[in-house]
Formats: structure tokens, sequence, C-alpha cells
């Protein structure tokens, strides 16, 4: 069950591709290394104080006749990051939703969030492929033996465009010792970080 879960979060947030090369850029940098949104978003994303930046990356995946473009970036600490993903589909309007995810405030406005936390160990990390966990281990980030995570995503009006937001924090002990306080600074670090972003759009 748990391997399922990670796989779960893992592909809802960075479901990525194959193809090295892509014809399409989503994110950009600017030159303060802030995210630039592109394509079925336009906004500006601004960097955390003290963050590392882990530069965008695009790629694209077909599945018989629909082809997926991605983008993907993040911000990282050593015990936390946020990673902030587009992507668009060729496929029919409607084909990507947010309809069965919870519907959370955050910040002030509703989203479709979920959260959850994952015990995950070494052994587990080493033995998965999924990409989004091979790019989290090249910006040195600690996440064994567990992560707190909040996943935030919203679609374009066509439901041919998605958003994700995906912030995950590294529980030392385990899930188990998770507290009121601990979850309680995670959401509020989680939503001074979205109204930074309404801030910067305003």
């Amino acid at each position: 069950m748990k391997n399922n879960r990670l796989a779960a979060i893992a592909t809802a947030a960075c479901f990525v591709a194959s193809m090295a090369m892509a014809d399409h850029a989503y994110i950009n940098l600017d030159e303060q290394s802030n995210m630039v949104l592109s394509g079925p978003f336009n906004a500006l994303i601004p960097k955390p104080d003290g963050a590392r930046t882990g530069a965008p990356e695009h790629s694209s995946q077909s599945f018989l006749d629909e082809e997926l473009k991605i983008s993907k970036a993040g911000y990282f600490a050593d015990d936390r990051f946020v990673m902030v993903q587009i992507e668009t589909t060729n496929g029919a309007p409607g084909t990507l939703t947010t309809e069965n995810l919870p519907i959370y405030e955050i910040a002030g406005e509703e989203f479709r969030a979920r959260t959850l936390c994952l015990d995950i160990s070494q052994e587990e990390l080493d033995s998965d492929s999924d990409p989004l966990f091979e790019f989290i281990e090249t910006q040195n980030v600690q996440i064994v033996p567990a992560v707190h995570a909040v996943q935030l995503m919203v679609t374009s009006d066509d439901g041919k465009g998605q958003g994700t937001i995906l912030y995950m924090r590294n529980v030392p002990g385990g899930c188990e010792t998770v507290t009121a306080d601990f979850e309680k600074e995670f959401h509020g670090a989680f939503e001074r970080f979205v109204e930074s972003i309404r801030g910067a759009n305003q």
C-alpha cells in the first residue's frame, strides 16, 4: 500500500517524459531565478529566500493519439522543497481535471489539493526509478525516513492544461511522529508561499 501511495503522488506530480528535446517551455527563470509561467497559465512564482533553484526541464510523452507536454522546476532547501509542473494535452477538452480532489482553503482561497505523510526508506528510494524522486535526489534534499506533502492542482478552463504545486518537508522521526505543531508550521509555510505567488501577480 505504501509503495502504491508513493507512486501515486509521484506520478501525479511529475508525469515525466521520454523525449530529451521538447518544443515547449512553460516554465522559465528570470534574472532573479523567479519562475515565469506561460502557456495555459501566465504567472510569476517568486523564489523563496535562501532556496536553491532546480533549473526547468521540458519533456513530452505520447499515449496512443494523446501527447503530453510537460515543464517542471523547483526550489530546494536541505529538508524541504517545492516543485511546480505545467502540462498540456492535445486530447479532448476536459481531459485534465481535478474534480476528484478535495477542496482546501489555502491562504484565503479555495483550491483542489491533497495532503498526506509518506514513510520512505532508503531502499525504496534507491529502487524507485520515478523521475520525480531522481530529480529530488540530485538536489541533496533529505526525504528519508518520511515526508509530509501537500499537492495543489489547478486546470485551465478548457481542461487541456494543468498546473501542480507540490510541497514536501522531511519528517525526521517518521510519519508517526508528526505533531499538531509540525502540521501547523508545515501548512503555514505553504500558505506563505501561495500568498507570495498571489502578491507577485496582483
